[in-house]
């Protein structure tokens, strides 16, 4: 029998729950760790222009699998450090690495609206930040 697979890393993988946000005035919000909690597949909806996909179908909602190790081996990692310690989208790299997960093809993400772009780049952006718990 096969085990199911996993992401890779170094520390052992938490079930996510599901987020929660505290209202103003209330108690304390959530921990970072709980802030980014991602369920696979994600799925975002298309806010501004529907887009085609592979069998020029017009879709409005795009779903990516779970990035896996030999996806950051193939298209590099979407998400730099820059000198003031902030992580920075290298947008072409997310680019390919949006088709990857999706499945639809280049073309057809390059003709989404830059809004929407930038909203599938910024959630799977979060993805690609390190776990401050190994190394500080």
């Amino acid at each position: 029998m096969t085990k199911p697979q996993t992401r890779e890393g170094f520390i052992e993988d938490i079930e996510p729950g599901p987020v929660t946000a505290a209202l103003p005035g209330t108690a304390d919000p959530p921990a970072d760790d709980q802030l980014f909690v991602t369920n696979w597949p994600m799925k975002i909806k298309l806010m501004h222009r529907k887009i085609r996909n592979n069998k020029n179908e017009e879709i409005s909602e795009v779903t990516f699998r779970e990035p896996s190790g030999g996806d950051v081996n193939r298209y590099g990692s979407p998400v730099r450090m820059n000198a003031d310690g902030m992580f920075d989208i290298d947008d072409k790299r997310m680019g390919m690495l949006m088709a990857a997960l999706s499945g639809i093809n280049l073309p057809f993400l390059e003709r989404m609206d830059p809004r929407d772009w930038q909203s599938c780049a910024y959630r799977l952006k979060l993805f690609f930040h390190p776990s401050a718990d190994g190394w500080l």
